[in-house]
């Protein structure tokens, strides 16, 4: 399936505080970072992709578009995602990260604004974050195209091809066969007529 890179913004990091923060003992535990898309309509998400540093789990909130009556609304998609299986150490701290829509606890369609909330409960990385961020939604779908021989026969006495497809619309002059001025070519294989390569309707 075709995916579209949705051009976003991504806003600073806000540190939410652990322990006391008179002290130096104090530390940024929880860090949020929101991404917004001023420049697209409301959409929907197919896929998150992004490259860890020392983050260990990550919660996704996402506001969603409803209706001009209604105000848009935070639903939590995503529930502390483990992203390090033991925050102590180095596993998983710098992997890059897919995510997609149907790892998410709810739809994913019209979508406005996504909340990233990451968590670090070790006391052993200076910092962490999420680097790399890119937002995919799904592309279009892929037209099929192909040849079709026509069972009637022009005045040329040869096969004429038409271009057909149940998703697109042609010209008239391509939907339907027309008289030959030069005989088309007949399909041969060493001499004699394949009749496997003829499809007929």
């Amino acid at each position: 399936m075709s995916r579209v890179s949705v051009p976003c913004h991504v806003k600073g990091t806000v540190a939410l505080q652990v322990g006391d923060v008179r002290t130096s003992q104090g530390r940024p535990g929880v860090l949020v970072i929101d991404v917004t898309f001023p420049s697209v309509a409301p959409f929907e998400l197919q896929e998150i992709m992004f490259k860890n540093y020392y983050t260990a789990f990550l919660t996704i909130r996402v506001r969603q578009h409803t209706s001009t009556h209604t105000p848009a609304k935070w639903v939590t998609c995503l529930r502390d995602y483990c992203l390090m299986p033991d925050p102590h150490s180095e596993e998983g701290a710098q992997e890059y990260v897919s995510l997609f829509k149907h790892q998410m606890l709810c739809d994913m369609g019209k979508v406005l604004e996504l909340r990233l909330i990451l968590r670090q409960p070790s006391p052993l990385w200076l910092s962490f974050t999420v680097e790399e961020l890119q937002i995919y939604q799904q592309g279009p779908k892929d037209l099929g195209i192909w040849f079709q021989v026509s069972p009637t026969l022009p005045a040329s006495g040869q096969y004429a091809f038409a271009l057909q497809s149940p998703s697109m619309t042609f010209p008239k002059w391509l939907s339907h066969p027309v008289p030959c001025e030069q005989p088309a070519p007949l399909l041969e294989v060493d001499g004699c007529y394949d009749l496997n390569l003829l499809s007929y309707t």
